[in-house]
Parts: C-alpha cells; sequence; structure tokens
C-alpha cells in the first residue's frame, strides 16, 4: 500500500508578466516513505485530457519539484524512481491562477513485499 500526504494546499494568485493570470503551478516534494529522507530523481509525469503528450520533471537534490504551464482542469501525477513502488494518483484538479502544494512519500520496492523467501520456510521446521 502506497501511503500520499498532501501535507500542504496552497491557493494563490499566479500573474505573468502581462498581469494576467497564469497558468497553475503544481509544486512540492518527494521522500522516502520509512526514512523520510528527500528523493532525489524522482520523475514526475503530468498527464491531462487538456495536453498532448505529457510533461515530466525531476526532483532535486532536497527532493523538491515545481511544475509551471499545466493547463487548468483535472491532471494525473505518476511518480517513478528505480527501486520504489510507481505512484499513480488521478483526479487531481487544477483551477485557474493556482498554486497546488503536494507532498509525497513512495515506498521502495521492497518494503511490504510479499515475496516468498527459502530461507524462511526452512526456519520454520517444515
Amino acid at each position: 500500500m502506497l501511503t500520499v500526504l498532501p501535507l500542504a494546499l496552497i491557493t494563490k494568485a499566479n500573474h505573468g508578466k502581462d498581469g494576467k493570470t497564469a497558468e497553475p503551478a503544481l509544486q512540492g516534494s518527494v521522500s522516502d516513505a520509512v526514512t523520510k529522507k528527500p528523493l532525489q530523481g524522482v520523475t514526475i509525469s503530468i498527464t491531462s485530457s487538456k495536453m498532448h503528450g505529457e510533461k515530466e520533471f525531476v526532483t532535486d537534490a532536497s527532493g523538491t519539484f515545481k511544475a509551471n504551464q499545466i493547463p487548468a482542469g483535472e491532471v494525473t501525477i505518476i511518480l517513478e524512481k528505480k527501486g520504489y513502488k510507481t505512484y499513480r494518483r488521478e483526479g487531481v484538479i487544477l483551477k485557474p491562477g493556482m498554486s497546488i502544494k503536494l507532498n509525497f512519500d513512495i515506498k521502495s520496492e521492497d518494503e511490504d513485499s510479499e515475496v516468498f523467501h527459502p530461507l524462511l520456510r526452512m526456519m520454520e521446521g517444515g
């Protein structure tokens, strides 16, 4: 089971150079679910019916990302990093001029593993 903790939701006007309301911005951070350490190199893919293809962003050394110029509407966010379970969150609503901050905790592939280990069977004395 993957745990996602949206710690904060910030709404504020996001104005472009011409003074008009800009596209929504999505920002946040990604951490290891167990160690709580920031994760660098997590690929964040954002898709929506209003976009052609997807937009990709990568977390920096402090585990943070910022995605600007995402069309308003419903988006899907996918987080991927080697050694970690892929996380997918659908139905995130972005409104014009809104900035959303999401913080994600993702689990390593080893965590909550239901993989059978032969050594455990031998120890059971079967």
